[in-house]
């Protein structure tokens, strides 16, 4: 198992998983916490329902009910609802279609080579 560091948002994660399974990372979106280091101006154009002068109440709120991707945001889910690929230890997946096959599962159409 390799341990990684997401350059984004600096997620640090496993791949494979204990259990086997991939692990395909997705950046979460921006929390409350990161927003509010960022200046009063950059947080009212990701979010303009805030008024200038906000609380952080009134971000908790306005976050609890609208996410804001992080810019540069990664998202390395080839096939969103694909059911996980299991790598047992020491075993070597054969990835060479897995293109094709994450097109197939996104077109829901067979694609022939």
């Amino acid at each position: 198992m390799a341990s990684f560091e997401c350059p984004v948002c600096h997620g640090r994660y496993t791949d494979p998983q204990p259990d086997g399974s991939r692990y395909f990372h997705a950046c979460p979106p921006l929390s409350v916490a990161e927003l509010a280091q960022l200046a009063a101006d950059q947080v009212t154009t990701l979010y303009p329902e805030l008024a200038p002068g906000f609380t952080r109440t009134e971000l908790e709120i306005a976050v609890a009910g609208r996410f804001v991707a992080r810019p540069g945001a990664r998202n390395e889910n080839i096939a969103p609802g694909a059911p996980p690929v299991i790598v047992k230890p020491g075993e070597v997946p054969d990835l060479e279609d897995a293109p094709r096959i994450a097109a197939e599962r996104r077109l829901g159409d067979r694609i022939t080579r």
